[in-house]
């Protein structure tokens, strides 16, 4: 396994990403949060994460348009997709998102999810 220091969350619902922050940072995780693409794709350039959780439906675009980036950047970043719509779940994995997390969500899923990918928690 592997420590997950820094998370980036890109979800244009700020109470996705509070919820999702105080829950990670209860770990001892630290938090970015990002509430678009282009939000997203700034903080991707300008740091390096354990992890992103990625909204599938962000206002300017699909949140899994920035995995290839995330992939050049950070070979090692674990890459999972969240959206309320289960429909989205073949599109982000195909995209190349390690895992999907259906909304809504609870700490459980959120950290078996973690544990399926390596990572303490």
């Amino acid at each position: 396994t592997r420590a997950m220091n820094t998370v980036l969350l890109v979800d244009d619902e700020i109470e996705i990403c509070e919820l999702l922050c105080a829950m990670l940072k209860r770990t001892g995780v630290e938090c970015t949060t990002a509430y678009s693409l282009e939000e997203g794709r700034k903080a991707i350039k300008e740091h390096d994460f354990d992890a992103v959780f990625l909204d599938v439906n962000l206002p300017d675009g699909l949140g899994y348009q920035l995995i290839p980036e995330i992939r050049s950047k950070m070979p090692n970043a674990s890459c999972i997709a969240i959206s309320a719509m289960d429909s989205e779940r073949s599109n982000a994995l195909k995209a190349g998102a390690d895992t999907f997390l259906a909304k809504p969500f609870n700490r459980q899923d959120i950290f078996t999810k973690i544990k399926d990918l390596g990572f303490q928690a």
